[in-house]
């Protein structure tokens, strides 16, 4: 009785005292990974006319390196879902914060064609693109491992809500800041000014973030599920050594994560990354394009555009907890399902529409209107990170979860931006169905229907949908 009461105490702590220090260091490593991807959509214009224009690509190869980050995202996810299976959850929430960082302040740094020739200019297009690179690379293993760490920590009854923390400060929170930042700057700024040096600053500021969350993360304690599993394998392999008389101290185990997962768990893999397909399309393709479209069609341009993108991250950002609650009240599943009917199925089509069809009188009201909408249904997102988690034991849970979160973000998300960007030249943005909604249309069917999948592999015993809390799903 005692040992339970303890136990209970224990997790009371952890869940309103520790968020401080255990989750929030846990989850603001989030704010460093969106803060660059939100400074370089924000900042794409600038960006392509540094860059990428006078015949060195233009807008398509500007969204092409937002892409590549993503197909590098799979590969981090790999590495460091390894390193965190096999050495601990929080050497690799220190490792990938570094990465970010070092690589996100860099990019700030660079010469352009527009200002420094030709040589130069090559240069910082090279490096520009390895820096997104390597910024893949530790984003692939920074966020699933971040929500991987905060669901071992935390009571079951609360595991929705504390994983929410990763929207607040992360997910939405570090997109409504880029926007923010970039607002203000350019609201002191002329458009000449933003295109020589205004553009860097989004990028320094990400320093004293990133040094206050590398700070944090050297405090982290590692997960009791984690430690529990090491010695659990230690005793397993001490007693077959044992058994074979050889009664020495076993070596250090070394896990194959990634193997077991191929073996055991590939339903899981598909299952998760086909099902969190519509949330990278819901992400990545509506609140640009959206702004994008009044801007292009209505000529309306600078700051206004950009508070209007921060509306769709705001929203999210003060909802999100609430969501959360909702998360554990009513099960993951079927916020996680809603989020992909609503946002992702019903919405697109009619939004941006209206986007494209509105006139010059109420071109700003209605990206604001549409932008708010938008951040609603975002905010029932949150669900995303609880449901993949879900899926894999803890053996090969921040592998699993690396993999299947980064190939279904990675390609679904990534590529949202490029494909909608070709898709414009294909189907007339004014049409009844435009190539951006057709594309989030397309994702959220896919998971949809992967969520499907998943309930009929799981009453068939073929895979498990929860590894933690069994009800409420």
């Amino acid at each position: 009785m005692s040992e339970q009461s303890d136990e209970s105490a224990t997790k009371k702590t952890i869940e309103v005292s520790d968020v401080f220090s255990k989750i929030m260091p846990a989850a603001a490593g989030s704010f460093i990974e969106w803060y660059e991807f939100a400074i370089y959509s924000y900042a794409s214009s600038y960006i392509t006319e540094n860059f990428f224009a006078n015949g060195h690509g233009g807008s398509v190869a500007t969204w092409a390196g937002f892409a590549m980050t993503f197909m590098f995202r799979p590969l981090g996810g790999a590495f460091f879902g390894w390193l965190a299976d096999n050495f601990g959850r929080k050497l690799a929430l220190q490792l990938t914060i570094v990465i970010m960082v070092i690589t996100t302040v860099l990019q700030g740094c660079l010469p352009t064609f527009r200002y420094h020739g030709e040589f130069w200019g090559w240069f910082g297009m090279i490096m520009l693109l390895v820096f997104r690179a390597l910024q893949g690379l530790s984003a692939g293993g920074e966020l699933s491992t971040a929500a991987v760490y905060i669901s071992e920590i935390s009571p079951k009854e609360t595991l929705g809500f504390n994983l929410s923390w990763i929207s607040v400060s992360g997910a939405f929170g570090a997109w409504t800041m880029a926007a923010l930042t970039i607002f203000l700057i350019e609201s002191f700024l002329d458009r000449e000014q933003m295109l020589a040096w205004g553009w860097r600053l989004p990028y320094w500021t990400s320093i004293v973030p990133g040094i206050l969350v590398i700070i944090g993360r050297s405090y982290l304690e590692e997960t009791p599920d984690f430690e529990a599993l090491l010695h659990s394998q230690v005793e397993v392999k001490e007693a077959f050594e044992v058994e074979k008389g050889e009664k020495k101290v076993a070596d250090p185990v070394r896990l194959s994560p990634m193997k077991e997962l191929m073996a055991e768990h590939k339903l899981p893999v598909v299952i998760g990354a086909l099902g969190i397909a519509g949330i990278g399309g819901l992400w990545y393709v509506p609140p640009i394009y959206g702004v994008q479209f009044i801007a292009e069609y209505n000529h309306v341009q600078g700051p206004a555009m950009t508070f209007a993108g921060m509306l769709s991250y705001f929203i999210p950002t003060v909802l999100a907890m609430g969501v959360g609650r909702l998360v554990d009240r009513v099960g993951v599943e079927k916020v996680h399902f809603t989020a992909l009917t609503v946002g992702g199925l019903l919405a697109p089509g009619p939004l941006f529409y209206w986007w494209t069809h509105v006139s010059q009188s109420q071109a700003i009201p209605s990206v604001f209107i549409g932008q708010a909408i938008l951040g609603c249904f975002l905010a029932l997102t949150t669900a995303v990170y609880l449901w993949v988690v879900e899926l894999f034991p803890v053996r090969v849970r921040t592998t699993g979860v690396s993999v299947a979160y980064n190939v279904g973000i990675g390609i679904f998300g990534g590529l949202g931006p490029l494909l909608s960007d070709f898709g414009n030249g294909i189907i007339e943005p004014k049409s009844w169905l435009s190539a951006p909604a057709a594309f989030t249309i397309f994702c959220s069917l896919v998971s949809i229907s992967a969520m499907a999948a998943g309930r009929i592999l799981a009453s068939r015993g073929m895979m498990r949908l929860t590894h933690i809390r069994m009800s409420p799903y």
